[in-house]
């Protein structure tokens, strides 16, 4: 890949799960919400509530708003799952604390028997650290509120998805001491 490419000519794909639970291989996705974009264009999105095939817990569903009746009905992830990876093709994935979903993609892709995840990743929280140094809280909902950017569901997987989308933008364009950023300054 070359990381001299400008990011308003890269093609991303910033994504978002919601789960069960914070421990990979014990609890399941319960959302998924991805959108790709390059420069500021939107090229397409996910949202998918998933069935985790289990309870969710009370916590989980506190944070989320995601309850067993949402998702009773919904096709399992390895029914969607195929159409999340279609989005990420190519494109270099965005995620917020980007190991926790990590994690859960890997065991979903080993669980379904489908290939392991080959792209390059980015990680906003670690990204807006170089940004926006000494901030009190990186979380994404702390950085949506120092940004101003409009907030919308948080803890919902596309609207939390959209958020990582702007996050990025704003680290880049900070990064950008002078003339276009390359990939070179926002790979984390």
């Amino acid at each position: 890949m070359n990381t001299e490419l400008s990011v308003a000519d890269t093609e991303f794909a910033a994504f978002d799960f919601e789960t069960t639970g914070l421990q990979v291989g014990l609890d399941r996705i319960i959302e998924i919400g991805a959108v790709r974009f390059k420069g500021t264009e939107v090229l397409g999105e996910v949202e998918l509530l998933v069935n985790p095939e289990r309870e969710i817990p009370e916590d989980a569903a506190a944070v989320s708003g995601i309850r067993d009746e949402m998702v009773r009905d919904k096709p399992v992830i390895a029914e969607v799952l195929p159409d999340f990876m279609e989005i990420c093709e190519g494109a270099i994935l965005i995620a917020h604390n980007a190991q926790f979903d990590l994690g859960f993609l890997r065991a979903a892709l080993q669980e379904t028997g489908l290939p392991e995840v080959s792209n390059r990743v980015i990680d906003t929280q670690i990204l807006a650290q170089r940004a926006f140094p000494r901030l009190r809280s990186y979380s994404l909902q702390s950085l949506v509120e120092m940004l101003e950017i409009p907030p919308n569901n948080a803890h919902r997987a596309r609207d939390d998805a959209y958020m990582c989308m702007k996050v990025f933008q704003a680290c880049a364009q900070q990064l950008s001491f002078m003339g276009e950023v390359t990939l070179s300054e926002v790979l984390t």
